[in-house]
């Protein structure tokens, strides 16, 4: 069903096109020219883009709004001497719609239309490699007569086709052995977690502060463990590394924006996905920061993904003016509605070689794409995926952004690198990622029931053999600055955390194996030992009332001087988190906000009542994603005219 009436490609009919000998396998701007589709200086702008980024001529006039999809057909038909299918009022025959697979259709942009005689018409929107595409059926290829037809309408036609089997694998993408599908959300643990309940239940009626130690040392075990790692990365920061330092283009010149800086001889065409849901603060703002992106045009695709019913979405789409390089995917509707749902289906239509997410409320560096693929290119093959740096915009807004502002510096400039420096697999964030096209397909995709399918695919990826490496780039973002939508937000990245932990335990023997003692170690800490440091805080803030002279249950089984140990061991904790900090403020814009680190220790007290929240959750409804709402600190609009900047159709 099409939500309106710019998006909806016309009916779409074979008409025969008159072959004119001159234009016969001549250069298409030479045919583009004889029809005043383009002016001379038109091509010779498109020319001079071609020679920095060896993009297709036809991609190139495409991307800069030069011409048409429906002029470019038209001279494509007189190019190749085959017919044009355009939009009015015939259909594909249905008898043919299982001559070739869904998924070759939608990677290749091919759908077979209907019979000539004893051929097959097969439409293609990519003329150049019809051939090359229809070699993989060789039986097939030898009845086959190419057409030429919009990738609008090809991708509408597979989509009424296959939308059901188009939905379903992008639910189950991830082999179920290694996603957190088909989990019963009311009988969680089964028997054995009645077991283990039952069990602690009579060791706490029987010897209440026997158990109530062991929890106290488990508490302090996981606390202990995640700041020493936090530290050992810290440290390991100290002396500097070539990836911090960010790969510079080969070559540069003097371009107008959409073609400023790029790698010389670079083919490496970029999908970028950006997963929508109530977005309709953000999209202009989103919208203008992919205008300023400053890799050629012609090598980048958008697609934003929208869900089925989120019609104030793209109601707010439809205000502004929309160009080439950016689809709209309406997802249809099924029993999960996910961010890794959207993105596994955004994957589906993807022809770049690198992958790149993006969320709503995201202001990138203008060379950020550039510096992706100029890493990958230099990387090793097994170097799968670049996290960039995470970095925010509103910090000042109040105390709360201004501590999220500080969390951010900390787990961005020196967690997260230190961590890949001392070999540990990392959990990615949800934004800013790049990853080669290959290895994601060959992992799975996105768990699209994890509810943190970021840090799932870095373990995973790391499982499979691939590395993550940072990319010296930032991501500005906005940071909640209300308390409950915090407290919302950082339920699911909990949440997440529970199911992610749970789903790679399945088999700790298998895991052990697949990273490594080092890694497997890490991975208790990042996962186990963070969630056990916020759900047992509780058990630990009562030993505040021991300054205040009040007796504490459990002294007299810890010794005469356990008091004294205690107040240090917290003292100890609360100033290595400063200093960390402080260390990596110095490493950031935000200097000055150095004064709110003692505050800290408040601020993540916070997450303790989203770690009851997440454990609620995990029980009783695991796959409920509580939607972050943006916008809340937008800067002033702009009141000035936009550049136009996504295409004129949508594909659903």
């Amino acid at each position: 069903m099409a939500v309106s009436q710019k998006r909806i490609p016309a009916q779409a009919v074979p008409t025969k096109v008159g072959s004119e000998s001159r234009h016969l396998n001549a250069p298409l701007g030479s045919i583009l020219l004889s029809f005043n589709y383009i002016t001379a200086d038109d091509l010779k702008f498109a020319q001079t883009l071609q020679k920095s980024s060896l993009a297709p001529l036809d991609r190139i006039l495409i991307a800069e709004n030069i011409i048409s999809s429906d002029q470019l057909l038209a001279a494509q038909s007189m190019k190749y001497g085959v017919q044009r299918i355009q939009s009015k009022d015939s259909r594909p025959d249905p008898a043919l719609a299982n001559l070739l697979t869904a998924s070759f259709c939608r990677n290749h942009g091919i759908i077979p239309w209907k019979k000539q005689g004893q051929s097959v018409l097969i439409a293609t929107c990519d003329p150049d490699h019809f051939c090359a595409n229809m070699s993989a059926y060789p039986e097939l290829a030898r009845c086959t007569k190419m057409a030429l037809c919009s990738k609008e309408t090809i991708y509408s036609e597979l989509i009424k086709r296959h939308s059901t089997e188009y939905r379903q694998k992008a639910e189950t993408l991830v082999p179920e052995l290694e996603s957190y599908r088909h989990q019963s959300p009311v009988n969680w643990g089964g028997m054995k977690s009645m077991a283990v309940a039952s069990a602690c239940g009579l060791s706490l009626a029987f010897t209440p502060n026997l158990v109530f130690l062991s929890i106290v040392l488990w508490a302090c075990a996981a606390l202990s463990s995640t700041h020493l790692l936090k530290i050992s990365a810290a440290l390991s920061r100290r002396t500097p590394s070539p990836l911090d330092t960010p790969p510079k283009p080969v070559a540069k010149a003097e371009h107008t924006p959409s073609t400023a800086p790029i790698f010389k001889g670079s083919m490496t065409r970029v999908s970028i996905i950006v997963a929508l849901y109530r977005e309709t603060e953000m999209v202009e703002q989103l919208l203008r920061q992919i205008a300023r992106l400053r890799y050629p045009k012609a090598l980048i695709e958008v697609l934003l993904m929208i869900e089925e019913g989120d019609t104030a979405t793209l109601n707010e789409l439809d205000r502004l003016k929309l160009t080439n390089i950016i689809t709209v995917h309406i997802l249809p509707a099924g029993p999960i509605m996910t961010k890794p749902r959207a993105l596994n289906y955004g994957l589906g239509f993807c022809t770049g070689e690198i992958i790149a997410v993006y969320d709503a409320e995201d202001k990138p560096d203008t060379d950020q794409i550039d510096l992706a693929v100029a890493r990958f290119a230099s990387a090793p093959k097994k170097v799968a995926c670049l996290q960039g740096t995470l970095d925010i915009y509103n910090s000042k807004t109040n105390w709360l952004t201004k501590c999220f502002t500080i969390e951010y510096a900390v787990w961005f400039r020196l967690i997260l690198p230190g961590l890949i420096r001392l070999g540990f697999a990392i959990p990615l964030g949800g934004t800013t990622v790049f990853l080669r096209r290959s290895a994601l397909i060959d992992v799975g995709g996105w768990d699209a029931h994890n509810v943190t399918e970021d840090a799932d695919l870095g373990i995973r990826l790391a499982r499979h053999g691939y590395q993550t490496e940072m990319l010296s780039s930032t991501t500005y973002e906005e940071a909640n600055n209300q308390i409950w939508p915090w407290v919302r937000q950082r339920s699911r990245w909990l949440k997440g955390y529970m199911m992610t932990y749970r789903v790679h335990m399945r088999s700790p023997k298998l895991l052990l194996q697949q990273l490594g003692l080092r890694r497997f170690v890490g991975f208790q800490i990042i996962f186990l030992a963070s969630l056990s440091q916020f759900i047992l805080a509780p058990v630990l803030w009562s030993f505040w009332i021991i300054p205040f002279g009040l007796p504490h249950p459990i002294l007299p089984l810890l010794g005469p001087n356990a008091a004294q140990a205690v107040i240090s061991f917290f003292l100890t904790i609360i100033g290595a988190d400063i200093i960390i900090s402080l260390f990596a403020l110095s490493k950031t814009r935000h200097r000055g906000l150095g004064r709110y680190t003692p505050t800290l220790w408040l601020y993540f007290h916070l997450g303790t009542l989203a770690a009851f929240k997440a454990a609620y959750e995990m029980i009783f409804d695991p796959y409920f994603w509580d939607k972050t709402a943006h916008g809340h600190s937008l800067e002033t609009r702009k009141t000035t005219a936009m550049r136009p900047l996504v295409s004129q159709s949508s594909i659903e």
